[in-house]
């Protein structure tokens, strides 16, 4: 669906213009359009080269899946594209939506396969200020890129709220579960600060002003954005830190149980291998054994061997080897 917006001075903000109406709307002086495909159709995308005859590198990142955000300067407009964050997104799968958008010098064009919440958010915003699109197509990116951003936020604190939960759980929980989670969340915040990080880099050569199109207005406003963006960054390498310190933690206490119960083991080896030599020794068959007779003989074995257990036992705590009934 094409969704196309103008503004001049003379009508106001129209929003109910057909796609045939697209070059006179171009060629008007003073007049910024908006161009919006949501969720296009293969005879909506043609009009991006039939109309606005923009680059076919362009166009093909924009049916693509999986592109990362960039910038792209085609000298008489900007291609950039960004990610939102996706509705259902969850510290367990960051998911984005993808948003493309060129930027030209009285118009832009925004292009994406799903809903796009900033669109609408900006759309609304449009038609109840009017400046929001008057003030030029930099107005209208600044809007879209600030509400984008603008939702990073709850899911940082999803983040944070999650690793606090682990934290919590990690001297508790069972290992397959405690292992899932803290592995799962480390892929999360990968892939949300590769996200991040990559529109950082955008918003720097936009406020910059590395490219013509961006005049001191727009690279003033998108200045905020690109602080909110150093501060999902920050907040995204910070956070990995802590999974990482998390997964050390659990891995020492994992490591230190082992140990524990390696060690009880041994020590229950360990005093069993005289108790085995004893008892192997009177469960020889020999027939002039002297102690076999004898009426006490059994009793004799049963304490001799209780008696050893006992003194090895000792010992081993003595030297710190065997727990006691602290540990």
């Amino acid at each position: 669906m094409i969704a196309i917006v103008s503004y001049d001075a003379a009508s106001g903000l129209r929003d109910n213009h057909r796609p045939d109406e697209l070059q006179d709307l171009l060629r008007g002086e003073g007049r910024v359009v908006w161009v919006d495909f949501s969720v296009p159709t293969k005879e909506d995308t043609a009009v991006l080269s039939s109309v606005f005859q923009f680059h076919p590198l362009s166009i093909e990142d924009c049916e693509a899946r999986r592109q990362q955000p960039k910038i792209d300067d085609y000298r008489d407009y900007l291609f950039i594209m960004t990610h939102g964050v996706h509705p259902e997104s969850s510290t367990r799968e960051f998911r984005t939506r993808q948003l493309s958008i060129y930027l030209g010098r009285n118009y832009i064009v925004t292009f994406h396969k799903e809903k796009s919440r900033s669109v609408i958010h900006t759309l609304e915003s449009a038609r109840k200020n009017h400046r929001v699109i008057s003030d030029g197509p930099g107005s209208v990116l600044y809007n879209i890129l600030d509400f984008q951003v603008d939702q990073y936020f709850p899911v940082m604190d999803n983040f944070e709220k999650k690793i606090d939960e682990i934290e919590d759980r990690v001297f508790t929980s069972q290992t397959a579960v405690i292992l899932e989670e803290v592995l799962t969340l480390k892929r999360a915040l990968m892939r949300l600060r590769r996200i991040s990080g990559h529109q950082r880099d955008i918003l720097s050569r936009l406020i910059r002003r590395e490219f013509a199109l961006i005049d001191e207005h727009t690279a003033i406003n998108l200045r905020d954005v690109f602080d909110h963006l150093v501060r999902i960054t920050d907040l995204a390498d910070t956070y990995r830190e802590l999974v990482a310190s998390v997964l050390d933690a659990h891995l020492s206490i994992v490591s230190n149980r082992t140990n524990d119960i390696m060690r009880a083991l041994t020590v229950v080896a360990t005093l069993f291998i005289p108790l085995t030599f004893i008892a192997g020794v009177y469960g020889m068959n020999f027939e002039y054994m002297p102690e076999l007779h004898w009426r006490y003989g059994y009793l004799l074995v049963w304490g001799l061997m209780i008696g050893v257990a006992v003194f090895m036992y000792r010992l081993f705590r003595k030297r710190g080897i065997a727990p006691g009934p602290e540990s």
